[in-house]
C-alpha cells in the first residue's frame, strides 16, 4: 500500500496483509465518523475502499447522507 493515498483499488486491497487492511479500514471508519456519519453508516462507506476519502468527507461534512455519498461516488465496473 502506498502511504499518502486516500484510496486503493479492490485488487490492491486484496494484496494487503490483514494488519494493513485493518489499519486502512479503521482509519477510514474514524475519518467518516468524524465527518458526521453514524458508526454503522461509516462502516459501510469505509468498506468501499475505492471511494475517495476526501470527496466522501466533503459530502458528509455538508450533511449529505452516506447513502447518497455512495451513489454519487461509486463507479461500478463496466
Amino acid at each position: 500500500m502506498r502511504h499518502g493515498r486516500s484510496t486503493v483499488t479492490a485488487a490492491e486491497f486484496e494484496l494487503l496483509t490483514s494488519a494493513e487492511a485493518e489499519c486502512l479500514l479503521r482509519r477510514r471508519l474514524n475519518l467518516f465518523v468524524n465527518a458526521g456519519a453514524t458508526p454503522c453508516a461509516a462502516l459501510v462507506l469505509a468498506a468501499q475502499v475505492e471511494i475517495p476519502e476526501e470527496e466522501a468527507v466533503r459530502f458528509l461534512e455538508h450533511g449529505i447522507s452516506v447513502d447518497l455519498t455512495l451513489r454519487l461516488l461509486y463507479e461500478p465496473a463496466a
